[in-house]
């Protein structure tokens, strides 16, 4: 009877997922039973259908029957994916359909609705297809089981022999950064390393050499996958990056931060790094400095013009660099100085070099035109550090100027003077910080879009009693030297700044600047705070600005009071960027809030080289996710040209010279 009840029909229909049995009688294969799972997903006129043959049921699908006779023969489970067109809806769903023989003559099947996953995952892969990162999904046992079209192009091979070449990294002679080979297996490879540890291995520098001949820089992230019962690792993504152009325009970068563009020698600061390296050789003779100034180099940049003047400093470079051997290095240190370190026996040895020098000036230039020079020689004393050396030669070629120049003098005692006349200055500081002699001016920062002041950065100036009001440049330098004295002056600003801050709208930001000795003094940071609590200004009201070339000098310990800033919730913009080196990897990773582009760059966008440049330093920017604030805007074009560069921000005599706190404040309304 229909009715009776069937407990295998009963235990057949509790199966959630839709289930049928075949069997092999009579040369055909008949549809024995359904479960209501089935019954659901293709209607009720499949209870109709029970008793027939797959012909008559699926007339249009002889591969049913292939699939049926293949597990019957086999005795073996079978899966495969059809499209189908359910009968109860008309709707074509794509179904996983697993065989499963029950007996000689007897197959069962079951059947997933994985519609909509296979569409999640269409929809996957195309998201994954439009990243530019490198996509390798590893198996694992190390084969690649799906790669996105990134990864193809940055290894020049085909998606297909990527999924089906174990050893398609041999193709690209896949290696390290170094040159040192890396094979996939090997037990200390980063990806061994990821498997074997269940973490993230990031931030891999390789190298690959594609089919197509292309060397190619890599930053790989290997990422476990952890997709198994009890979170097993089943396998792992690799990330790869072309870093390519990056590291080339890295490279670019950090050789412009210590080379002088123009004539490609070494800067001041290069120099001043290779200074300190060569006093802390153990066995060497007497260090000597050799400052070399032009004499009367303004009046052929005056009289000729700034191109002239340019020929001249190259091909002075070029002379005195041929009288040089590789062992006295030769930078340009200002803009028509140049500087020599050499290893000197005694007075005699540094004078018969800078005679050599000075002989090197005497012909005529391929431009027509007669120079000479003034050269200030420091020999190494006992005790000597190398802004003693500097110092010394500095003074010395300052009092042959002061003479006339076309000659060198030896830095002596007698020349101690001029450093006197430094710790006055220092002495002055001293008693213009107790009497309240400094004054803070205030230049503004706007928002390159709507031309409205976002910022001020403030500035120190000294109102000396005989003097009048002098510029920073009449004694920060002096200062700088002086740790307390700068910490000292440093402290005055900060604290005058925030008692100050309140004279402005609340919107508007304090920019203070930050020497680069207070930035690792032990402290600092607490001074800072306590400046802050004492004045009861918010932290987020300030912005610290300290130049790149102070954080990479001061290294870690610079970088520490930098994170110790943040922590504390001030904003930190790095300033003058371009003129350090500062690493894609490290600047990515500092607690800042935005860049400062040096002024240098607008002030030499003559040409497309150096739009680019700015542009170039600009991206950089935005690849940390940092605003620059471009500065020393002067004229209109060079305001147009920050904007279409992707500035955020500008700052300039154009928009704004510094003035006293009352002056500004109108021009906030």
């Amino acid at each position: 009877m229909t009715n009776e009840f069937d407990p295998l029909q009963a235990q057949f229909d509790a199966i959630p997922v839709p289930c049928y049995t075949w069997r092999f009688a009579g040369g055909e294969w008949t549809l024995e039973r359904a479960n209501q799972a089935a019954f659901a997903m293709a209607g009720e006129r499949l209870r109709e259908l029970i008793g027939g043959t797959v012909r008559q049921i699926f007339p249009d699908r002889p591969d049913l029957r292939e699939d049926l006779e293949h597990v019957r023969a086999s005795g073996r489970t079978y899966r495969r994916e059809y499209e189908h067109v359910l009968a109860a809806s008309g709707v074509a769903r794509r179904l996983d359909v697993h065989y499963v023989p029950i007996g000689p003559d007897a197959v069962l099947c079951h059947a997933d609705d994985v519609t909509e996953l296979r569409a999640t995952e269409a929809r996957l892969r195309a998201v994954i297809a439009t990243v530019e990162s490198g996509l390798l999904t590893i198996g694992p046992a190390g084969q690649v089981v799906d790669v996105n079209p990134a990864a193809c192009a940055i290894l020049g091979i085909p998606r297909e022999q990527l999924m089906t070449d174990p050893a398609w990294w041999e193709a690209v002679r896949l290696r390290y950064a170094d040159g040192s080979p890396l094979t996939p297996g090997d037990p200390g490879t980063p990806g061994v390393r990821a498997l074997r540890e269940g973490q993230p291995v990031r931030d891999v520098s390789l190298r690959i050499s594609r089919p197509d001949g292309a060397e190619v820089q890599v930053s790989a992230n290997y990422t476990p996958l952890n997709s198994g019962t009890d979170g097993a690792i089943t396998g792992m993504v690799v990330s790869i990056s072309d870093v390519t152009e990056a590291l080339r325009l890295q490279d670019r970068v950090a050789h412009q931060a210590l080379h002088d563009p123009l004539t490609g020698l070494p800067n001041r600061l290069l120099f001043q790094e290779r200074l300190e390296q060569a006093l802390a050789r153990p066995q060497r003779e007497r260090m000597s400095v050799l400052l070399i100034g032009l004499d009367r180099f303004r009046a052929v940049n005056d009289t000729h013009g700034h191109t002239a003047g340019d020929e001249v400093l190259i091909e002075v470079a070029t002379r005195l660099h041929q009288v040089l051997d590789v062992a006295q290095p030769l930078a340009r240190v200002g803009g028509d100085e140049f500087a020599v370190l050499a290893e000197c026996e005694d007075e005699r040895d540094a004078a018969e070099l800078a005679d050599r020098l000075a002989r090197a000036l005497d012909p005529p230039l391929e431009t027509g035109l007669q120079v000479s020079a003034a050269i200030g020689i420091a020999i190494e004393e006992p005790g000597h550090d190398g802004v003693n050396l500097v110092q010394g030669a500095d003074a010395a070629m300052q009092r042959v100027k002061g003479r006339g120049g076309n000659a060198f003098e030896i830095f002596d005692r007698a020349m101690a003077g001029r450093l006197r006349d430094r710790l006055r200055i220092e002495d002055g500081l001293r008693r213009a910080i107790a009497q309240d002699e400094l004054r803070l001016v205030y230049q503004p920062i706007l928002a390159v879009d709507t031309l409205r002041t976002v910022a001020l950065e403030a500035l120190v100036r000294w109102q000396h009693p005989e003097q009048g009001l002098l510029g920073p440049g009449h004694f920060l330098p002096v200062a700088e030297q002086n740790v307390r004295l700068i910490s000292a002056i440093g402290d005055w600003v900060l604290h005058r700044a925030c008692l100050e801050s309140r004279l402005f709208p609340d919107g508007v930001r304090i920019s203070v600047n930050v020497a680069a000795r207070e930035l690792s003094e032990a402290g600092f940071r607490q001074r800072i705070a306590r400046t802050l609590a004492h004045t009861g200004t918010p932290p987020s009201r300030i912005t610290l600005e300290i130049t790149e070339t102070t954080l990479m000098e001061g290294g870690d310990a610079a970088i520490a009071g930098l994170v110790e800033l943040a922590q504390l919730g001030l904003n930190v913009h790095l300033d003058d960027f371009g003129t350090g080196y500062s690493s894609l990897t490290r600047l990515a990773t500092l607690p800042l809030n935005g860049i400062k582009l040096d002024r240098g760059f607008v002030a030499r966008a003559t040409d497309d080289r150096d739009r680019r440049i700015i542009e170039a330093a600009v991206s950089i920017g935005r690849a940390a996710g940092l605003p620059v604030v471009a500065e020393g805007i002067e004229t209109e074009d060079q305001l147009e040209l920050v904007r279409a560069a992707g500035c955020a921000f500008v700052q300039g005599f154009l928009l704004g010279r510094p003035e006293l706190p009352e002056q500004v404040i109108p021009t906030l309304t």
